[in-house]
C-alpha cells in the first residue's frame, strides 16, 4: 500500500486553488517566468541579472524519499515508512514552494536522488543527478560533498566489513584516522566507482573561476560573510518541526533524570560563552529581513528578536537544549562521522547566507529526518502530519485569501508566503 494517491490529491486540490486565486506571476516568479519564456522562445543569450541561480524546474519527492527511508531503516513496518515519508513531503515550508515557480522543489528532488542512487550504489548516476542539482542551487555542491563522503564510507565498508562497525561506533578520532588511512589505500577504487564527482567537482571549480565567484546576476543583495546564527536558527527550526519525533521518553529521560557532572556543566558555560560572543558579533540583519512583510520571517524578526535587545541572548538555554535533542538521535542513528558530515554541511551552507529564510532550511531538515528515520511509535508519525496539514492549511489561507497592497504599491497585490 502506498500513500502516493493522497499526496497527489493534496497537491492536485492545493494547485487548483493557487491556479485560481494566484492567476499571475507572484515574487521570485516575476523574473524566472519571463526567463523561461525567452528559453521558449529560442532566446538564450538574454539573462535576467536578478537571477541568481540557475534555471531549471521540478517535480514530485514522494518515491525518492519513500525509497531513502525504506534503505535506512529496513526494519520499520512499511506503514510506518509510508507515513514517515507522507510527513515529510508536506513539510509546510517545502511544501509550499511546490506551487510558484521557484528552483527549491528542482534543487531538493535531485539532491535527494542523488543521495538515493549513491545509496543504491548507482555512483555514475549519483554523481551526475548532484550535477543536475547545481542548476537549481549552486550552493548544492556542499550537500554532493556530503553524499560523496558517505559513499566513500560505504565502498570502505563494503571492502572491509569491520571498519562499518568503527564508523558507528562513538570513537570519533578512532573512526576519522581509519578512514583517512582506507582512503589512500583504496584511492584507484574510489576514483574509479566515484569518478562522475569527482568530474562534478572539478566543473564546479571551472565555473567559480569563470564566474568569479558563486552567485550568478546581481550579487549586491548575496555577498557571503559569517552569520553563525543561522546555526540557532535552524536548530530552533528543526526543533519545532520535528518535536514528535525528538520528544521521547528516552530523550527527556536522558535529559532531565541524568544528574549532570562538573564537566558537563563546565561544558555548557563554554558553550553558553561561545554562542554570546556569536550572537553578538556575528548576527546579520539583512535589508530583506527588515523591509519585506511578505515574508514570515519578517514578523519573526520584528515580534521576537526585536522586541528588546536581550532577546538574542536570552534564547541562548534554549539554543543549547534545542541543540541538545536534536544532536542526540543523531549521533545514536547515524554515529559520529555521518553526524559531524551533516553539522560541517550546516556551517558551509548556512552561516556564509547573509538572510535568514526559511526554504534554505528545506534541504537541511530533510536530510536529518530521513537519517531520523519513523519513531517507532505511529501516532508521532500522524501527530506531525496533522501539525503539518494544520500549518499548510493555515499558510495557503493567508497566501490566497488574506492579500494585502503596499501603499508605494497601488492595485498590485502582496501576498504572505515562507
Amino acid at each position: 500500500m502506498t500513500l502516493l494517491p493522497v499526496h497527489c490529491a493534496l497537491l492536485a486540490c492545493t494547485t487548483a486553488l493557487v491556479n485560481h486565486h494566484v492567476p499571475d506571476p507572484y515574487m521570485d516568479e516575476i523574473f524566472h517566468i519571463p526567463q523561461a519564456q525567452r528559453y521558449c522562445a529560442n532566446d538564450f543569450a538574454t539573462w535576467d541579472p536578478k537571477l541568481t541561480t540557475p534555471p531549471v524546474f521540478a517535480i514530485c519527492l514522494y518515491p525518492i524519499i519513500r525509497r531513502l527511508v525504506a534503505l535506512h531503516h529496513p526494519h520499520t513496518h512499511p506503514w510506518s515508512q509510508h507515513l514517515f515519508t507522507l510527513a515529510l513531503v508536506w513539510f509546510p515550508v517545502g511544501f509550499f514552494y511546490n506551487f510558484v515557480y521557484y528552483t527549491d522543489p528542482g534543487s531538493t528532488l535531485f539532491v535527494l536522488l542523488c543521495y538515493l542512487l549513491a545509496k543504491e550504489k548507482h555512483y555514475t548516476l549519483s554523481g551526475l543527478s548532484g550535477f543536475v542539482s547545481l542548476m537549481f542551487r549552486q550552493t548544492n555542491i556542499i550537500w554532493v560533498c556530503v553524499t560523496m563522503a558517505i559513499s566513500i564510507m560505504d565502498i570502505i565498508s563494503f571492502q572491509d566489513h569491520t571498519m562499518t562497525t568503527l564508523f558507528e561506533q562513538q570513537r570519533i578520532f578512532a573512526s576519522i584516522q581509519q578512514l583517512i588511512y582506507q582512503v589512500f589505500h583504496q584511492l584507484p577504487l574510489l576514483i574509479k566507482k566515484l569518478f562522475m564527482f569527482l568530474l562534478t567537482l572539478v566543473g564546479f571549480a571551472g565555473f567559480l573561476v569563470w564566474n568569479n565567484g558563486i552567485v550568478l546576476g546581481d550579487r549586491s543583495n548575496h555577498i557571503a560573510g559569517l552569520h553563525f546564527p543561522q546555526l540557532f536558527y535552524f536548530s530552533s527550526f528543526l526543533s519545532f518541526f520535528a518535536a514528535p519525533w525528538l520528544l521521547t521518553s528516552d530523550h527527556l529521560g536522558a535529559f532531565f533524570c541524568r544528574r549532570p557532572m562538573l564537566k558537563h556543566w563546565i561544558m555548557i558555560m563554554i558553550i553558553t560563552v561561545i554562542m554570546i560572543y556569536l550572537i553578538h558579533h556575528y548576527t546579520y540583519e539583512h535589508p530583506f529581513l527588515l523591509s519585506d512583510n511578505r515574508h514570515y520571517t519578517f514578523y519573526v524578526w520584528k515580534k521576537l528578536y526585536r522586541r528588546h535587545w536581550s532577546i538574542r541572548y536570552l534564547l541562548v538555554p534554549f539554543y543549547i537544549i534545542s541543540g541538545w535533542f536534536n544532536v542526540r538521535p543523531l549521533v545514536h542513528r547515524t554515529g559520529f562521522l555521518v553526524c559531524l558530515g551533516y553539522m560541517l554541511a550546516l556551517l558551509l551552507t548556512l552561516v556564509p547566507s547573509p538572510l535568514l529564510e526559511f526554504r534554505y532550511f528545506i534541504i537541511p531538515f530533510l536530510f536529518y529526518c530521513i537519517q531520523l528515520g519513523p519513531p517507532l511509535k505511529v501516532w508521532r508519525t500522524l501527530l506531525v502530519i496533522i501539525l503539518y496539514l494544520m500549518i499548510h492549511v493555515m499558510t495557503m489561507y493567508l497566501y490566497l485569501y488574506k492579500p494585502f497592497e503596499w501603499s508605494h504599491e497601488p492595485g498590485s497585490l502582496q501576498r504572505f508566503m515562507w
